[in-house]
């Protein structure tokens, strides 16, 4: 089942799944970094502080994805891509401002559903779009 969500319902959807997440950035290697942040909103985006290497890698490579895992067995995890803006801010390490681009409610496949015409079979949804 897909969950059609539009681009003004991604604060809302953010919301359904917490206020923390799994932040994916790259080092110089294109390896990827997980780590987990808490996100709060701002005029311009979702705000999170981050560690040395998070934002050393954001800074040099600011395409990064955020991901909330299903809540239970079954259910979708949200996916957004964006870019974040690292600001350094000497008694808090960084600070990163995160400006979500796309993003998707994924289901992976239970091994019973038919595949899709892209050949998968999940049933990914779009949340939002790009705005020009």
């Amino acid at each position: 089942m897909s969950i059609p969500v539009d681009i003004d319902n991604l604060e809302k959807a953010i919301d359904k799944f917490g206020a923390t997440a799994y932040l994916i950035t790259t080092d110089n290697e294109a390896h990827p970094h997980i780590t987990h942040v808490t996100l709060s909103k701002d005029s311009d985006g979702f705000v999170c502080y981050l560690g040395r290497k998070t934002s050393a890698n954001a800074a040099a490579r600011p395409s990064v994805a955020m991901l909330w895992p299903p809540m239970l067995p079954g259910e979708h995890s949200l996916i957004v891509d964006g870019l974040m803006q690292v600001t350094e801010i000497p008694e808090r390490g960084a600070r990163g401002l995160f400006k979500p681009k796309a993003a998707i409610l994924h289901r992976s496949a239970s091994g019973s559903e038919k595949e899709t015409a892209g050949n998968c079979t999940s049933d990914c949804s779009p949340v939002i779009t790009e705005r020009r």
